[in-house]
């Protein structure tokens, strides 16, 4: 399952950028799928759930289908 390590990338990221300093939970995260990405919604939400970091334990992942092949991250919600 390699949606995890797609979690894992996705927090990786935010921190290596500064997105998460002083945020204690996240509340929403918007993806943008392509039709071809190879992720599993459903265990890309399982993933963010399980992950040891408490900030991600709630989140909730909205998904934008599209008909491309690409995964974009749009937008970041925290409180």
């Amino acid at each position: 399952m390699h949606e995890f390590s797609i979690a894992l990338e996705i927090i990786d990221t935010l921190q290596k950028n500064g997105y998460l300093d002083g945020v204690k939970s996240v509340s929403e995260v918007k993806l943008n799928l392509g039709k071809y990405s190879g992720i599993d919604k459903n265990y890309l939400v399982f993933a963010f759930q399980n992950l040891n970091d408490k900030r991600f334990k709630d989140v909730l992942l909205n998904f934008i289908s599209n008909n491309g092949d690409e995964i974009t991250i749009q937008e970041i919600l925290v409180n």
